[in-house]
């Protein structure tokens, strides 16, 4: 259980990262649009996670069943196409500070899933929700929410940018809590989180490029940093994806501890934010409690797991 909570903690920085490089990326000189960001983001996330599966698993990959490859493009849909494509234009629209503690609360779809599927008798879902881990779960996107500083006070109802924005970041959040739970059937149903990874970014890829593959290509050779902060965002990202889904299938992991934990991605987000993008970002009272509450919560999360 140690080492999926130390892989869980791998998943949190590059998440958290990823957001900051995404943002860095659409909003520099030569600023690249969310879509096509996307994509060169999932380039870069295919690039990574497809060697490494083909240096480690290369066996496993040519012998994929091809139901694998129905699921792997579904799971693909759902990660990155409801999930990371969601996220993008939720951040070019609001920003990352809002935006990442909203998506934080995937720890709560996690948890709502998993709980609901083992009620069902699904196999390979064995959830059991306590009182530490029920209450450090919503300490933790109470928390996640603070963090953001004055949106819940923000008069944004006739701002049709934050609504959208908002609205993205909630259905990103839903996609990344049930992405969770899938990539932890696939890998244990069909190969490792390596091939899981990777084929599902791969499927997305394909998917996006002959939509936005012209524009995102003509952005990567003519738009200098902005081009390189995307792309470094795909590669932070896809090391966060394969950490998440080698914690979830680890033997005696625990998804209601795990999703609490990789959702305080939102923090190192923040701290981030307010190093490179300290022109529109501000420490605020309520991000000092949200951080307070978020690693409170975190704490009750883990001494839950471990009971």
């Amino acid at each position: 259980m140690l080492i999926s909570i130390g892989l869980a903690c791998i998943a949190v920085l590059g998440f958290g990262s990823s957001a900051v490089l995404a943002r860095l990326g659409m909003s520099a000189q030569g600023g690249i649009r969310p879509m096509p960001g996307a994509l060169i983001s999932l380039v870069a996330s295919t690039l990574l996670a497809g060697t490494l599966a083909l240096v480690f698993e290369f066996r496993a990959v040519i012998t994929l069943p091809a139901i694998a490859m129905v699921w792997l493009f579904a799971n693909g849909i759902l990660t990155y196409l409801g999930g990371r494509s969601q996220q993008y234009i939720a951040i070019n629209l609001i920003g990352a500070s809002r935006v990442t503690p909203i998506v934080g609360s995937a720890a709560l779809f996690s948890a709502l899933y998993a709980v609901t599927l083992t009620r069902m008798g699904v196999s390979g879902f064995n959830e059991e929700l306590n009182l530490l881990l029920g209450l450090g779960t919503v300490t933790v996107v109470v928390g996640l929410a603070l963090t953001g500083g004055n949106f819940l006070r923000q008069s944004w109802g006739s701002d049709w940018k934050s609504v959208a924005g908002y609205g993205l970041a909630i259905l990103a959040a839903a996609c990344y809590g049930a992405s969770t739970l899938s990539g932890r059937v696939l890998s244990i149903q069909f190969g490792s989180p390596l091939i899981m990874a990777a084929g599902s970014m791969f499927f997305a890829t394909v998917l996006l490029s002959p939509v936005f593959g012209r524009e995102a290509a003509q952005r990567a050779v003519g738009s200098g940093w902005a081009a390189c902060y995307v792309f470094l965002a795909g590669f932070a990202a896809a090391c966060a994806v394969m950490s998440l889904y080698f914690a979830v299938t680890r033997e005696g992991s625990n998804i209601l501890v795990l999703a609490p934990i990789v959702s305080c991605n939102p923090l190192v987000t923040l701290i981030l934010a307010r190093i490179f993008l300290r022109d529109t970002e501000s420490i605020t009272v309520e991000l000092v409690m949200g951080t307070l509450m978020a690693v409170g919560g975190v704490a009750l999360v883990v001494a839950g797991g471990l009971i």
